[in-house]
């Protein structure tokens, strides 16, 4: 019961692109610091600080100038920052009455 060999291409290996390839570290370190939510504000800061994070990528990867990225990427964690406040003080008006 020998099997046959088998025959035909052989699979292409998976390249995935990663999140921060192709960004330099300046860049890489805005677009990381809004995953900082996560220690303030558990599930609900780490949801949010994940889409911010995921806009601060594509901000970067945008033909904008440098200090127009940086500040763009700043003003996107910021707001991120305030609507976990809002949200944080809406939940904790509504449980506590």
């Amino acid at each position: 019961m020998s099997q046959s060999p088998k025959t035909g291409p052989a699979p292409l290996p998976d390249k995935k692109k990663k999140l921060f390839d192709g960004l330099s570290p300046w860049q890489k370190a805005l677009a990381a610091l809004p995953l900082a939510l996560l220690l303030v504000g558990g599930a609900i800061g780490g949801a949010l600080g994940a889409l911010a994070a995921f806009t601060n990528v594509k901000i970067a990867r945008t033909q904008l100038s440098a200090p127009l990225k940086a500040a763009a990427m700043l003003g996107v964690g910021l707001a991120a920052a305030v609507v976990l406040f809002v949200v944080a003080g809406l939940l904790s008006n509504a449980l506590n009455g």
